[in-house]
């Protein structure tokens, strides 16, 4: 193994909805701390839920102010009333002086390779000047939104040449077989080349562990999860509406995330009403999802990519509504998976109560069987060995991409 005492891995994490992209990142860190006790870890993020995630003390992170979308690529102040342009100069002035004084040895930019609205640019702009040496890496999901869209955008936004110009090399946390980025968004040779294909990010399965009975016997379990929660309200009351109820009368409890994100008047009004149902459990927030999935009979879900890879890593009987706006990546990867008989899909537009009672009862009657696929989950061993590869060239050449 490559030995870099000193190693600095610096994280730019996309963070103005949900919170998978702060997940997959600290998935991440701890991963590659594992193999290099001695790297440091810096993770730049503005999302207001770091705090509730267990386990960063293989990281440290910088809190950026933090910002909500209201739609595609508008944005405004979660929680300030200062203009947006200030705000974002904000962001980018610490985004910028945290990359020099931190001093990277690797840079990993989370799904936006530019950063929201560009903000990262600077800071990228400055390490190509003056730290030549230091490896820059986009890490992106599988799949970013249906190929037009993504193509229109990335040529709004100059993406695809910035892809070209200032990466060393690009990270697609997914299969080629299943979803080939260079092909789908039609990129050149140029960024084709840098691409590596690492397999799905997930942490690693744990053996199963049988759930404990509650005080009226019942111990199986459907988990119902809408990630982040920002837009889950309507699938879980569809599922309070009728689900819930069916469930509870053949003795099968439902455990319910509603996410952070959730609004909170409506947090507050699901929470009641799941207080009213029996068998139901409501939690706000779950830091240890992976083991929540592991332990379920089965799971009704949106489609969000770690939410995903969690529940098919453990192989779980799953039931997918995935959302179709702002973009269409949860659809899409939930229609791709389901014609590898990973999981099964409902279209949200079509869904009514009775209809997800019933698909719900028929998944765990189907379930007995098992769940099998060929999809690769060895995403967070690869990334480690790109880590280890990049630590292997350090200093041995000096990059020859531009600004």
């Amino acid at each position: 193994m490559v030995q870099r005492d000193g190693a600095r891995l610096y994280a730019y994490c996309h963070d103005s909805v949900g919170i998978g992209h702060l997940a997959r990142t600290t998935n991440i860190c701890h991963r590659v701390n594992r193999d290099f006790p001695s790297a440091s870890f810096l993770i730049a993020t503005g999302t207001p839920y770091v705090p509730l995630f267990d386990g960063l003390a293989s990281a440290d992170y910088i809190k950026l102010p933090a910002l909500e979308k209201t739609k595609a690529q508008t944005y405004r102040s979660k929680f300030f009333t200062a203009p947006i342009s200030r705000l974002m100069h904000c962001r980018q002035e610490m985004l910028r002086h945290s990359v020099e004084y931190f001093d990277p040895t690797i840079v990993l930019v989370d799904k936006a390779p530019l950063g929201v609205c560009g903000e990262f640019l600077p800071a990228l702009r400055w390490l190509r000047i003056n730290r030549p040496n230091t490896k820059i890496v986009f890490g992106m999901r599988d799949i970013e939104d249906a190929p037009e869209p993504t193509i229109d955008q990335w040529a709004r936004l100059d993406v695809v040449k910035r892809l070209e110009d200032t990466f060393d090399e690009i990270w697609v946390y997914g299969m080629r077989d299943v979803f080939d980025v260079v092909q789908e968004y039609r990129l050149p040779s140029g960024v084709a080349s840098k691409i590596k294909y690492t397999g799905y990010v997930a942490p690693a399965s744990e053996p199963r562990v049988p759930s404990k009975p509650t005080a009226d016997g019942a111990s199986e379990y459907v988990l119902v999860t809408v990630g982040g929660g920002t837009d889950g309200e309507s699938l879980l009351r569809c599922y309070l509406d009728a689900a819930a109820s069916r469930l509870s009368s053949e003795g099968m409890r439902s455990v319910i995330v509603g996410g952070p994100d959730l609004p909170a008047h409506v947090a507050h009004e699901l929470r009641t009403r799941a207080a009213g149902i029996d068998k139901v459990e409501w939690v706000d927030f779950d830091p240890n999802m992976g083991r929540t999935i592991r332990d379920a009979t089965a799971v009704v879900s949106m489609g969000g990519y770690n939410t995903l890879c969690q529940i098919a890593s453990q192989n779980m009987p799953a039931l997918i509504i995935p959302r179709t706006k702002p973009r269409m990546e949860q659809a899409i990867r939930a229609k791709l998976w389901s014609a590898r008989g990973v999981v099964e899909v409902a279209d949200a537009a079509e869904l009514t109560p009775a209809m997800l009672a019933d698909r719900v009862c028929a998944l765990l009657r189907n379930e007995r069987g098992g769940v099998g696929h060929d999809l690769d989950f060895t995403g967070l061993e690869r990334v480690s060995k790109r880590f280890e590869s990049l630590l292997a060239a350090e200093g041995e050449y000096a990059s020859s991409v531009r600004l």
